[in-house]
């Protein structure tokens, strides 16, 4: 019988406000894939984006799988692929860190690799172009990715265990790519050091369990000014949460979907998120999330 391999990847929420490509918090949503080789490639999916992505060999896990490995170990001939997938698509939740990191796990255990983490990290960075994403998908908790000599250093901080993510999520597809554009490619010096304050403050934050220090942490002046030109309930959806009683709040990624932390008043927070995006006629849902504090993990089969 061919060998089977299978791989679970958790959500996750990058930049967290001025983080930018830098922080990520894992969360605790999952992209399950079981596979195998097989003559021709062939994807059963379940779940989040099933009508939203191809089944075939252009699907990301398809082609993590399979790039990464190129002139250096043998293709594999094609994918039998069942998918469950709880991560919202195209919604600034990692959907494509996570599709990568399964994609390249599960082409290393099919061609019988072992490959530490790092490995796995440095292979997966070319395809995602950034790290932050990656790094939560790969440990879970929250990291801090750091670029050095075009690879990725990560270092995870402890989350504090009573924090939730309450998280908007758009129903409808984010203009991710217009988004990334909106972000100005030379800040300027204030709004750098600005930014640079601020994660320092998310910093703080958790090492020191500080919930008075999340709302100035989330702040950003980088990239959510510019973002927001796509995303014209991002404002008034971040404010809406704090005044609810959120500790701050931010664009999750690169968006649609708005992150806020809490403690309590969780449904409030939800509400308040909702009602915010609807004023814009933005229709979507509200999901309370704890953090992932494992990341990527082959279960047994």
């Amino acid at each position: 019988m061919p060998k089977t391999a299978a791989v679970r990847v958790p959500a996750s929420s990058a930049n967290l406000g001025p983080g930018f490509d830098v922080l990520a918090l894992a969360l605790d949503l999952h992209l399950t894939v079981e596979g195998r080789e097989s003559a021709k490639t062939t994807i059963s999916w379940a779940g989040e984006g099933a009508a939203e992505v191809p089944l075939n060999r252009r699907n990301l896990i398809v082609r993590a799988a399979q790039e990464p490995f190129d002139g250096w170990s043998r293709p594999l001939d094609g994918l039998e692929l069942r998918v469950r997938n709880e991560i919202p698509i195209g919604r600034g939740l990692g959907s494509s860190a996570a599709a990568i990191i399964a994609g390249i796990m599960l082409g290393a255990k099919l061609r019988g690799l072992r490959m530490a983490a790092q490995r796995v990290l440095e292979l997966a960075v070319p395809l995602e172009g950034h790290g932050d994403n990656l790094a939560a998908a790969l440990h879970g908790g929250f990291c801090i990715a750091v670029i050095e000599d075009g690879g990725v250093r990560v270092h995870r901080l402890d989350w504090p265990s009573g924090w939730r993510a309450v998280v908007f999520v758009p129903k409808g597809l984010s203009p991710t790519r217009e988004a990334r554009r909106l972000v100005p490619r030379r800040p300027a010096r204030e709004d750098a050091v600005f930014n640079l304050g601020r994660v320092a403050e998310w910093v703080l934050a958790c090492s020191r369990k500080d919930r008075s220090l999340v709302a100035s942490a989330m702040d950003d002046r980088l990239h959510q000014p510019g973002r927001a030109r796509a995303y014209p309930y991002l404002d008034d959806t971040i404010a809406a949460a704090e005044q609810a009683g959120a500790l701050g709040a931010a664009l999750s990624g690169a968006g649609g979907s708005v992150v806020a932390i809490a403690d309590r008043n969780l449904a409030a927070v939800g509400s308040a998120m909702s009602r915010a995006a609807g004023s814009h006629g933005i229709k979507g849902r509200v999901t309370t999330l704890k953090a992932a504090t494992r990341g990527a993990s082959q279960p047994s089969l």
